[in-house]
């Protein structure tokens, strides 16, 4: 067994052994007599990777870990002054590394991960899975974890001051990719991604190692247009976020995955620039407070589509916007686009006006108002052709008994006394035809 004590490997090194002992390492126990294996698929067969005992503090965390990838950008905006590149630069130094362990942390924390491995009775199970340098490709979660604990209280959990790691060959990024995407859609004690780390790491890998919408939807196992909602979604969540100042701020909209997803499913229902601008915008308002919504946003945003043109004359009336001189908003906005014929002039400078924060309260309780009129109104009116509807049912019973009841062999005891009811039925509304119908 490795002696961590030894003075080429310092105690500071918590989170990772220098890059030459590492290395040293791997290849001193790699040389030992054949151990257990870890059987994995990589790089397009079947291998049986051998597995080493190391100390828990020589692996270091792998930064393009998808689970956090929203939590990096989120950290990144909430510290202006750390280093730009704390998450793409030198993975060796402390700093990001350290950074890093927290931030798995709260996601272990998310799945009740630590709370799991509080229980001395559990135990590692599966090996860490390393790449050649030492970082972490699978398990970067539970290793977090562990190293809390043991952090905490060393004796306690000290069966985790050893761990089993497993060394994968030489490989690229993109073979990294595809092994971590296979390993995640496993059923483990892994905890699902929300969608916006979701969406933030198939654009990581996009823009990193270059995969294609359809070559992530092969990876993760999803249809083609399911990865682009997915990326469609996150668009309106960043330009959401970024229209409040919270640019980045993923945590923020983490919760709203449905009422991002009914607006991109909603938005295309609309036509013209304009229109399509306000429903967004209106959606956003929404968005900023759920509870003045009803807290049901994935009912209510498909509702504004319905009730678009009452509610864009009711805000319009309130605001009282005006048709901009210039066409300057338009080319601001889309680019140098016009409004569809037919189109309101008003609408660009209506969706700008409510996207302002002084406006958001006073909009958000318009579209919530007009949307509840306009369900009160479907509900009378349904409520209002129901007496005729239960006629035209009875009429068209009646039809058919006539038509097909009355033979010789039909049951006759009964009839009458159902026909004598139905005739005090049609007598009481008659009296009320009488009483109210207009004149």
């Amino acid at each position: 067994m490795t002696d961590i004590t030894s003075s080429t490997i310092p105690a500071t090194f918590r989170f990772g052994w220098p890059k030459p002992a590492r290395i040293e390492e791997f290849k001193k126990l790699l040389a030992l007599p054949a151990r257990a294996t870890f059987r994995i698929v990589f790089q397009g067969k079947t291998m049986d990777i051998p597995i080493i005992r190391v100390s828990i503090d020589l692996p270091k965390y792998r930064m393009a870990n998808g689970r956090t990838t929203s939590l990096q950008a989120e950290y990144l905006a909430r510290n202006p002054d750390a280093k730009p590149d704390l998450f793409s630069g030198d993975a060796e130094l402390w700093d990001s590394q350290e950074v890093q362990h927290s931030l798995l942390l709260q996601v272990a924390k998310q799945s009740d991960l630590r709370k799991y491995f509080e229980d001395t009775s559990n135990k590692q199970v599966e090996p860490i899975l390393l790449d050649e340098n030492g970082f972490a490709v699978n398990g970067n979660r539970r290793l977090s974890t562990w190293r809390d604990l043991c952090h905490t209280d060393s004796v306690k959990y000290q069966h985790f001051l050893y761990i089993d790691i497993a060394v994968l060959p030489h490989c690229d990024e993109k073979e990294i990719d595809r092994l971590e995407a296979a390993l995640q859609i496993e059923k483990d004690i892994k905890a699902d991604y929300s969608w916006d780390a979701e969406a933030n790491m198939m654009i990581a890998k996009q823009k990193r190692d270059g995969f294609s919408n359809k070559e992530l939807a092969d990876l993760y196992r999803m249809k083609e247009n399911e990865v682009q909602v997915l990326m469609d979604m996150r668009a309106y969540a960043d330009e959401y976020l970024r229209s409040r100042g919270k640019s980045n701020l993923w945590s923020q909209v983490s919760y709203h995955e449905e009422a991002f997803k009914k607006i991109v499913s909603s938005r295309p229902r609309i036509s013209g620039i304009g229109s399509q601008e306000v429903f967004k915008q209106a959606a956003f308002a929404l968005i900023d407070n759920p509870d003045e919504a009803g807290g049901r946003l994935y009912d209510t945003i498909p509702a504004i589509v319905e009730s678009l043109d009452q509610i864009k004359e009711k805000l319009q009336a309130e605001f009282e916007v005006k048709i901009e001189p210039t066409a300057a908003s338009l080319d601001d906005m889309f680019g140098g686009a016009l409004p569809v014929a037919g189109e309101s002039l008003l609408d660009i400078p209506l969706a700008k006006e409510i996207q302002k924060p002084e406006s958001a309260e006073k909009a958000r309780r318009i579209i919530v108002e007009v949307i509840e009129s306009q369900r009160q109104l479907k509900k009378d009116s349904k409520s209002a052709g129901y007496l005729l509807d239960c006629c035209a049912k009875a009429q068209s019973a009646l039809t058919a008994a006539v038509k097909d009841g009355l033979r010789p062999e039909s049951r006759l005891s009964g009839v009458a006394k159902q026909l004598d009811q139905i005739q005090s039925q049609v007598e009481k509304i008659r009296t009320y035809l009488a009483e109210h119908a207009e004149h």
